[in-house]
């Protein structure tokens, strides 16, 4: 965070500040880092000079910390690196700075904050707060990114009505604007994602090719690699691995690119989908570049979850490994996972006549499922290292 010292020399108003924070955010949302980082100094210079105002100056922190949130997912930026950057919001708002519209950024970038480090239950906490402040929120394409947000969260833990709740709610908003096409895209991978969990895998392949046509014609190349990364997936789930093999290169070399956060998840499905066509010279060496980067960027989800293809297919036999990677997904209460990962380990060890791993792991997948049913994951009352116990 920066210190902002004001020059009584010369003052430009504050509203014309405020306005380019507004530009700024804009292109945050739109993850349009170089645009975004262009303004972000122009914002720099000019709050050296402008009319003294608080909240102008607590929206520039929120916003530095949205910046660092985007590169951390756009650049595969460390995520722990932003803990300095968040405890300066956090003690802003634990000192009342924060009101209106202040208060619904902390908690709403907190939520996205939190979930960038896997902190689920946290997560959930600070957006059900910042869904009681909307009524602050006048901007309609404001409240379709948080409804989007919230989709993406509930996704990942596998609770498909709400995360369809949220991503239908925000479609309906971006549809209105032609402008927000991106937006739009977005959502329908969460559509997508939803209907891969409901087994519906040719309606999610659908969905995921019409985002490629938008991303396309869009000329986005995140986008373009994101849509081939989820057709991969879908094509995978399909068994249909050659094809997913194919979408899935072409999105690891846009990724590689921009070194973007899902280069690690689309080396992980890259060596599975290899592993599972039994090649495995191919599989090792996206298993070792995966590895490497995961260990790299401190990435614990991903290198967790590479323990649980080394057990399998690159190790003597290791089954520790893969019970170390499950030990970490359950301490994360990421239910999803463990219950996905515990299925396909089980089908493993059944296949090499293992039956007693297989089925401690099938035991495994079912008591996931329970979980997900009985909706732990939403307690917000359940510890976490952030602490939703902060939140009032």
């Amino acid at each position: 965070m920066h210190r902002i010292l004001l020059d009584e020399n010369r003052k430009i108003p504050y509203d014309l500040v405020t306005q380019k924070l507004n530009d700024w955010y804009t292109l945050i949302k739109n993850d349009q880092v170089e645009q975004a980082e262009h303004i972000r100094k122009e914002v720099e210079k000019e709050l050296v000079n402008m009319e003294e105002n608080q909240d102008a100056l607590l929206y520039y922190q929120l916003l530095e910390f949205r910046h660092e949130i985007m590169l951390s997912y756009m650049e595969s930026k460390r995520i722990d690196d932003l803990n300095s950057a968040y405890e300066t919001i956090k003690e802003m708002e634990e000192q009342g700075q924060l009101t209106g519209m202040l208060e619904y950024y902390y908690f709403f970038f907190t939520g996205m904050y939190a979930f960038r480090r896997k902190e689920l239950t946290t997560a959930i906490s600070a957006y059900r707060i910042a869904e009681t402040k909307l009524s602050e929120v006048e901007d309609k394409i404001e409240k379709a990114e948080f409804f989007f947000k919230v989709s993406y969260v509930y996704y990942y833990m596998k609770q498909t009505y709400f995360s369809m709740n949220y991503a239908n709610r925000a479609l309906k908003i971006f549809r209105e604007y032609e402008e927000y096409a991106v937006q739009t895209v977005r959502c329908q991978f969460i559509v997508a994602g939803n209907l891969i969990d409901s087994l519906e895998y040719e309606r999610a392949l659908e969905q995921f090719l019409k985002s490629l046509e938008i991303s396309k014609e869009s000329n986005i190349e995140h986008l373009i690699a994101m849509s081939n990364m989820n057709i991969g997936i879908c094509y995978d789930e399909l068994k249909e691995y050659q094809r997913a093999s194919r979408h899935l290169i072409s999105a690891l070399e846009i990724f590689e690119k921009s070194n973007h956060s899902f280069l690690t998840k689309t080396l992980f499905t890259l060596t599975y989908v290899e592993a599972k066509q039994k090649n495995y010279d191919v599989a090792l060496a996206y298993f070792r570049k995966g590895r490497f980067i995961a260990d790299k960027s401190d990435d614990k989800e991903y290198s967790a979850k590479f323990k649980i293809l080394e057990g399998l297919f690159f190790s003597d036999g290791e089954s520790q490994l893969i019970k170390d990677a499950f030990s970490y997904l359950a301490s994360r209460k990421m239910f999803a996972d463990v219950e996905n990962f515990s299925i396909e380990v089980a089908d493993y060890f059944h296949e090499q006549g293992n039956l007693m791993l297989s089925n401690e792991y099938y035991r495994m997948s079912i008591e996931a499922r329970r979980k997900i049913k009985k909706g732990e994951i939403i307690d917000e009352n359940q510890p976490d290292s952030i602490g939703s116990s902060d939140f009032r």
